[in-house]
């Protein structure tokens, strides 16, 4: 059997505000928009291979924004063009616990990117947060 070709889906409140924020803010590109009443309504965005779906939240699916997380692991070769894209667009991110320290980036309804880092990038930034 070959890979399963998947995505995550993040439900949010204002489709066109989170189209602009993970185009603008974020930097990602737009693959496709699926609009309804001339509004983006379920659309995906990529940024280095990585694909999300955004989908508008309903009357029925109203409570499900914010509780999206994604887990995206980065290797060392791949850890030098994300963090320059991270200073670039001056994306603001912040660390958790997560078994080791994780950069997270919440979106605009609190969906979370959570990204794990190569071992030497977290040993950093768990001396970084002892100090």
């Amino acid at each position: 059997m070959d890979n399963l070709y998947a995505r995550s889906v993040f439900f949010i409140k204002d489709g066109q505000r989170s189209l602009d924020y993970y185009t603008k803010t974020l930097g990602f590109a737009l693959d496709w928009n699926h609009e309804e009443g001339g509004h983006p309504f379920v659309f995906q965005v990529s940024l280095l291979g990585f694909e999300l779906i955004l989908n508008q939240a309903e009357e029925w699916t109203k409570d499900r924004p914010g509780h999206g997380r994604v887990f995206i692991g980065l290797d060392d070769s791949q850890l030098e063009s994300f963090c320059q894209h991270v200073e670039r667009k001056a994306i603001k991110t912040s660390t958790f616990q997560w078994g080791a320290p994780t950069l997270v980036i919440r979106d605009l309804d609190e969906n979370e990117l959570f990204i794990w880092l190569p071992d030497r990038e977290r040993e950093r930034l768990a001396a970084a947060t002892t100090q």
